[in-house]
């Protein structure tokens, strides 16, 4: 989202979960990275009994509320579709007006016309990596990957969910040329 200029990018994260927790950290993360301060009026957390309703409805205040988004990090793919009903019920395009991401590119990333823009599991190298630790579990007994941490590097997949938001650089530029060419 930074690399496609946007710069208020809101986040609607799953709050009794370590799943959750971690995603939340890694949007703030994100955005200290790119020197835009964090703001808690532009996170919606929801728990996994309000799924459906809250993510929906958090999105909707935040647009009642005028907030300055042009994109959302959803905590998956069913929340980013929430978050896309939403934005649309609101009166806002996706991704013209908001750009919305998932994680897990799911099969309910396509949804009405869109294939939402997610981070992916690998899911053969996770498998192929169980399976290699099962074996070693039982060839070797249990202690040999206590300690052992191992990071999978996740995939993006790029889908038609969001769209390069132009600076104001950009757009002051673009006005001088109409300017002189009239």
């Amino acid at each position: 989202l930074r690399s496609r200029g946007h710069k208020n990018i809101a986040g609607v994260f799953k709050a009794d979960d370590m799943q959750g927790m971690n995603r939340h950290r890694g949007y703030v993360m994100a955005l200290q990275e790119a020197g835009i301060l964090y703001d808690s009026q532009k996170v919606v957390w929801f728990y996994t009994e309000d799924r459906t309703i809250h993510p929906y409805e958090g999105i909707c205040q935040m647009i009642r509320r005028e907030a300055a988004i042009d994109a959302v990090v959803c905590y998956n793919d069913q929340i980013a579709v929430e978050v896309i009903q939403g934005l649309r019920d609101s009166g806002k395009r996706v991704p013209e007006d908001i750009s919305v991401t998932g994680y897990d590119n799911s099969l309910v990333a396509d949804f009405q016309g869109l294939h939402i823009t997610a981070i992916a599991h690998p899911q053969e190298k996770l498998g192929a990596i169980a399976a290699e630790l099962l074996l070693d579990l039982i060839q070797n007994g249990e202690s040999v990957h206590r300690d052992r941490k191992i990071v999978i590097e996740p995939e993006l997949i790029v889908g038609n969910s969001c769209q390069e938001r132009k600076n104001d650089e950009k757009i002051s530029d673009e006005i001088k040329e109409k300017v002189r060419g009239h």
